[in-house]
């Protein structure tokens, strides 16, 4: 009995292990996707109060230039027209309604439960400045 319970104890501790070390590399692997990734909304802080003139401003630029082929962006869930600019994405032919609105530039990741870069800024745009 005694053989049985170490036995036990021995298939629990390896199985801990192994969760243990898939969990890691998950959540190292999120980590250097995002700061990897780096993305950065130039022209729109978070909570700004935006002219609709104001809004062609609005730009997406990352730490790696290669991933800004891969970038997504909604307004209020709907996916943006957007254009390579060299080393930065800009908005096409988008103007939104007055009042509050909430952007989101994204990229995925191409590995599977590694987490989405993204950053998000919610804000609204007036008639007048």
């Amino acid at each position: 009995m005694h053989a049985s319970a170490r036995r036990s104890e021995l298939v629990l501790l390896v199985f801990l292990a192994v969760v243990f070390a898939v969990s890691s590399t998950v959540v190292v692997g999120s980590v250097v996707h995002i700061e990897r990734a780096g993305l950065v909304v130039d022209g729109l802080n978070d909570g700004a109060v935006l002219t609709a003139a104001a809004v062609p401003d609005i730009s997406v630029t990352a730490g790696d230039d290669s991933v800004l082929d891969r970038v997504e962006v909604l307004v209020d869930n709907a996916t943006i027209a957007t254009r390579r600019d060299g080393n930065r994405v800009t908005l096409e032919n988008f103007s939104p309604a007055e009042g509050g609105h909430t952007f989101l530039a994204r990229v995925r990741s191409a590995t599977p439960l590694v987490l989405d870069a993204k950053v998000e800024h919610e804000f609204t745009v007036t008639r007048c400045g």
